[in-house]
């Protein structure tokens, strides 16, 4: 092993249990201690680990505008006081060696959610994707971080176009997940219990969907779709964000308990082992974490091209991938897995696919950029 460095983690919230960049954090930490190295972590709420050092960054909690920037702020403050090796950032700030753009960028955001090129003017002057604009520019200028870590193929296409980032400067560098929480056992281990908790049926195929932002995830969508399907022995659990502005709609076009909206969970390997096929219709995703974790479980996932995940699916072989993600693509793809042994053909083909994709490589690789501009600095 080279030598142990001292490295400084920046993201606002330190949670394992908030998933995303703020999990992802807490995970290489974690990985980061088991290889010997120094961690500091700049934040501005954390829960305690054993081994690391945390700054507190304050922030100005007036509007998110604000919040972003003061963030931006002070953490180059707190930075530039600790002597550190590497500075590797989950956030947008303004002093970083490595930035992970695990969140896809602006422009892409407000290309997907607002079709309409004069809403999209008015949204993109909006004072926080102003802010977030501004950080993003600093990012990615010509002077800005030395390393983009992305999550997929898909943001690092996006950061080129819009930015014009030279491609060295962009690595690569998919998502890891706890292959011994999320594997196919959990079929044997979990189906029953949930579903007899729920009063599903063995012979109805229940669909899996998880998110917290329902419009830009595709919600409608999916359940446009499966209100189309011919087979009505099939059903739908929403892990995640409540019924909202979708809940009339529900009730007149989907009548009964075909639909279940079961609210947040922390155990989500218990309702992957329940489910027969993973549904994410989403507008833009950098790379959706839940589809991994979902072909792990031993579930075929569907998911549209823009989501990073789909970089990891063969279509029709271990899922399938929406060009669009409209409401007949999504029923002809849910037909499509009616049959169940097609279901865990296809299923055991993404968990082979899967397991590959663990935190431990994650976590090799990323030691691997720091390598890389250790070297460079002493050079």
């Amino acid at each position: 092993m080279k030598r142990a460095l001292k490295i400084g983690l920046v993201c606002k919230n330190f949670f394992f249990d908030y998933g995303g960049a703020e999990g992802y954090t807490v995970s290489l930490a974690r990985e980061l201690l088991k290889h010997g190295h120094e961690v500091h972590a700049f934040a501005n709420t954390w829960q305690e680990e054993p081994g690391i050092v945390f700054y507190h960054v304050p922030i100005v909690p007036l509007s998110l505008p604000l919040k972003n920037l003061s963030f931006a702020l002070f953490a180059k403050k707190r930075l530039a006081e600790v002597k550190l090796d590497i500075i590797h950032s989950m956030d947008r700030t303004l002093y970083q060696d490595i930035y992970r753009a695990s969140d896809g960028i602006v422009p892409v955001h407000l290309e997907q959610g607002y079709p309409n090129p004069a809403l999209r003017r008015l949204k993109a002057v909006g004072p926080r994707r102003l802010a977030l604009l501004y950080l993003e520019k600093r990012i990615f200028g010509d002077h800005g971080t030395k390393i983009i870590q992305t999550n997929s193929q898909l943001v690092k296409g996006h950061i080129i176009n819009y930015y014009h980032v030279h491609p060295d400067r962009i690595r690569v560098i998919y998502n890891g997940i706890d292959t011994e929480r999320f594997f196919p056992g959990v079929r044997d281990i979990h189906r029953e219990s949930v579903r007899k908790l729920y009063r599903i049926r063995e012979n109805e195929i229940l669909i899996l969907f998880v998110s917290n932002d329902h419009r830009r995830k595709g919600l409608q969508n999916l359940l446009e779709g499966i209100n189309k399907l011919q087979n009505k022995n099939i059903r739908l659990m929403v892990i995640g964000q409540g019924k909202g502005a979708l809940g009339k709609w529900i009730e007149k076009n989907i009548p009964g308990d075909r639909i279940l909206f079961v609210g947040h969970k922390n155990d989500m390997e218990r309702y992957y082992g329940a489910a027969d096929i993973f549904v994410l219709p989403t507008r833009y995703d950098a790379f959706a974490n839940v589809c991994l974790e979902a072909m792990a479980c031993g579930l075929p996932v569907i998911t549209t091209m823009n989501n990073g995940a789909s970089e990891l699916i063969r279509d029709g072989e271990n899922g399938f991938v929406l060009k669009e993600g409209s409401p007949d693509e999504i029923r002809d793809r849910i037909e499509a897995l009616r049959s169940k042994e097609y279901r865990l053909q296809m299923g055991k083909k993404a968990a082979d696919k899967a397991k590959g994709f663990t935190v431990e490589g994650n976590c090799s690789k990323v030691i691997g950029l720091y390598d890389e501009l250790a070297d460079r600095t002493r050079r």
